[in-house]
């Protein structure tokens, strides 16, 4: 429904770390005052949003005992997001789930 209701967006960038920056950027000068990062998340992502002047909120994804997803958490997390907040997921690469 997002999809049909033009409500979903995409950027291509050259690198993760600048792609971030510019989609930081793009947010707040939207008027989106914060955004959701996994927990845990790469070392400089936190600063990027936060540079770019965004308050960063977490959300649990990972089940560092068994060293899996932590998909109840994750779903009850992402399910109390506020509507209309931005929530970044990694599709690859992401430490330590690799």
């Amino acid at each position: 429904k997002p999809l049909f209701e033009k409500r979903v967006a995409a950027v291509q960038t050259l690198s993760g770390t600048g792609g971030l920056r510019v989609f930081g950027e793009f947010l707040a000068r939207h008027g989106h005052k914060h955004i959701y990062l996994p927990n845990p998340t790469w070392g400089n992502h936190i600063p990027i949003f936060q540079n770019a002047g965004l308050e960063v909120r977490k959300y649990r994804y990972y089940d560092t005992e068994n060293s899996d997803l932590d998909y109840d958490n994750m779903s009850s997390d992402i399910k109390d997001v506020p509507e209309g907040s931005c929530v970044l997921f990694h599709a690859c690469a992401h430490n330590p789930t690799g």
